[in-house]
């Protein structure tokens, strides 16, 4: 069955959370999944926050179930409101932002950023004439 509730308790290292069940008088579940683009050869890690409002499906006996993602609501807007820019915002401001329409790619860090190679790093751009 679709849910939809507040996290109120993460586990880092498994990659699950515990959910408010609203018609629960707010019990909390039990260990869910966080459901991720992938696992096996390639990795993505994201977890949401602690009072983040959530989309999860639970079994019939409310025992096993995963959570689908987050969910934006009027209290969290969504970031932006163009369907052609895809955008991760973090907390300290941090932003990586694609707009699909201008082939654009833009990171704004507020902190150091640090690429490293095991061979070479190559950055190719069209020669500007500045005469």
């Amino acid at each position: 069955m679709l849910n939809f509730g507040k996290v109120v308790e993460i586990d880092p290292k498994t990659c699950r959370v515990r959910v408010e069940l609203a018609d629960q008088d707010g019990m909390a579940s039990y260990w869910l999944a966080v459901v991720q683009g992938h696992s096996l050869r390639d990795k993505v890690y994201s977890l949401p926050d602690v009072d983040e409002f959530v989309a999860f499906v639970l079994d019939e006996q409310a025992e096993e179930g995963v959570v689908l993602g987050a969910i934006y609501s009027d209290p969290d807007p969504t970031p932006t409101q163009d369907g052609e820019v895809r955008i991760i915002r973090f907390e300290d401001g941090t932003t990586v932002q694609y707009n699909r329409a201008e082939s654009e790619l833009m990171i704004d860090c507020v902190g150091d950023v640090v690429i490293r190679s095991a061979t070479r790093l190559i950055l190719q751009a069209p020669r500007i004439d500045l005469n």
